[in-house]
């Protein structure tokens, strides 16, 4: 009985092979080698949110939302780092004001030679949004992103 299962699913799998790859499809591939049209982009500000489209558009300015830290057009002012930067903890970190915490990531990616402005923005969300989670991790460690 068992031979008789075998032989008629090989039978069943031979059939379905032998024509599954049988049939083909007639037809030709479109190809072109003219050039399409130019690819430019529209002049805008470095760093400046455009909608695809709408090159004049300005993003509205919302009453009561609040200013992030380091965008520009915030009014956060520039103050010295305390003693303590390189070595702060991110519990001491939340604690401080905003002035301060820019101050505190300016130092740190100044000792890593970073001097970039959208750096600076990109660690202060990234250690305000870790430094909640760790807060015995040091700053320097989360902004650096090296193993504690």
């Amino acid at each position: 009985m068992k031979t008789y299962v075998r032989v008629g699913a090989a039978a069943l799998i031979l059939v379905g092979l032998a024509t599954g790859c049988s049939r083909t499809t007639e037809g030709t591939v479109a190809m072109t080698t003219e050039p399409g049209p130019p690819i430019s982009s529209p002049d805008t500000e470095p760093g400046q949110p455009m909608i695809p489209g709408l090159p004049d558009f300005e993003f509205p300015d919302i009453p009561g939302l609040p200013d992030l830290p380091g965008m520009p057009g915030s009014d956060v002012p520039d103050v010295p780092a305390p003693a303590n930067a390189q070595t702060m903890t991110c519990d001491e970190y939340t604690g401080l004001d905003e002035a301060t915490q820019k101050a505190v990531i300016r130092a740190i990616l100044t000792e890593e030679g970073v001097t970039d402005e959208e750096a600076e923005f990109t660690a202060m969300i990234m250690a305000g949004a870790m430094c909640q989670f760790m807060p015995d991790l040091t700053v320097s460690e989360v902004v650096s992103g090296s193993p504690p």
